[in-house]
């Protein structure tokens, strides 16, 4: 992704990926050996079994016996692992440790250039959600972190139909209204339709960028750009904003007519800069935005449907609330279906 510098001024050469079994993480190792491969990049895979805590001290014993199974079998997979990158060409460490997953990873991330980890999975022995380490590294990590759900293919039996949302019982999120207000151009490449897609929000074969006006955006172009090239597909830049929310404005339509054109323009202005930006610093790229009458995380989390990738920061107000790993930063990791690319970025 970005070439971000070491502390010896020399740019970070890794990709690191948290393995820990799951089916999350078998693909996260896939799509890390990718990255690798394509930028000539070293593999770091790094395994960390949580230590469970024992109140009992006449279990003490047992636990010893337990923690050495577990760092046994950890190595016996990286090793697995490892042999496949090997295979590929792909230059490769292992790192095993017994501790705080998130922290680890959040540790190691200093010395990487991305780090890419499953979103969700099952710890074969602590029984441990790898969601709440991927949010925590999202949240806390060094360098931009690529979340990979498992894979879900397009149901194609009568008609093609994109995968739903990820979302938890009687959430009714996706029922949100979402209305595209303005746009740059018209999409210019082929693209699959979708019988539950609406035409506005389909993004197909597109890598969907989640932009602020109040976040400096300088860091997470530069990264959106890097990231369009390494997987080949033109870039979408998109900004939300619910303007007619309910509650929020008052019986008269004239005034409510006459206020959208103020609180959208920094928005498409916003836009219209950035992919301006884009298309100096990647001149062979398609770069086209769009802007919405919803929530942010709402638009982004409906986008993931169809993208390629999705790419958000960690920080942001206005349009993309939030502290470290924010509302909807939070909200689009939860229910995204395709991978999610983490930036940190900086108020402006």
């Amino acid at each position: 992704m970005r070439r971000a510098a070491a502390a010896n001024g020399e740019p970070k050469s890794i990709v690191l990926v948290g393995i820990d079994g799951s089916r999350g993480s078998e693909r996260a190792f896939r799509v890390g050996l990718k990255i690798a491969q394509k930028r000539s990049l070293t593999l770091r895979l790094v395994g960390i079994f949580p230590r469970p805590v024992m109140m009992d001290s006449s279990y003490v014993a047992l636990m010893n016996q337990y923690l050495d199974t577990a760092v046994n079998e950890i190595l016996a997979m990286l090793k697995g692992y490892a042999a496949q990158a090997e295979e590929s060409g792909v230059p490769v460490t292992t790192r095993a440790f017994v501790g705080e997953p998130g922290g680890a990873l959040v540790e190691e991330s200093k010395s990487a250039r991305v780090a890419v980890v499953g979103k969700r999975g099952r710890n074969r022995f602590a029984g441990r959600f790898l969601g709440s380490v991927s949010a925590h590294l999202a949240a806390h990590s060094h360098c931009p972190t690529l979340v990979v759900p498992e894979e879900r293919g397009i149901d194609s039996s009568t008609e093609p139909r994109a995968p739903e949302q990820e979302l938890a019982h009687g959430d009714d999120a996706a029922d949100e209204p979402l209305s595209l207000i303005e746009e740059s151009k018209p999409r210019a490449h082929q693209r699959r339709l979708f019988a539950n897609v609406s035409d506005p929000l389909n993004f197909d074969s597109e890598v969907v960028v989640g932009l602020d006006v109040g976040t400096e955006a300088d860091e997470m172009l530069q990264v959106a750009g890097q990231a369009a090239q390494l997987v080949d597909r033109p870039l979408a830049l998109v900004s939300a904003s619910p303007l007619n929310a309910a509650g929020h404005w008052g019986p008269n339509p004239v005034e409510h007519n006459i206020e959208i054109p103020n609180l959208r323009r920094p928005y498409i202005e916003h836009l219209q800069g950035a992919a301006d930006h884009l298309s100096g610093q990647f001149p062979d790229l398609t770069v086209r935005w769009q802007f919405f009458d919803g929530t942010p995380a709402g638009v982004l989390s409906e986008a993931s449907r169809t993208a390629e990738l999705i790419i958000i920061g960690t920080r942001g107000h206005g349009g993309f609330p939030g502290l470290l790993l924010g509302s909807v930063s939070q909200a689009v990791l939860n229910r995204a279906v395709c991978p999610v690319l983490v930036v940190p970025t900086a108020k402006s």
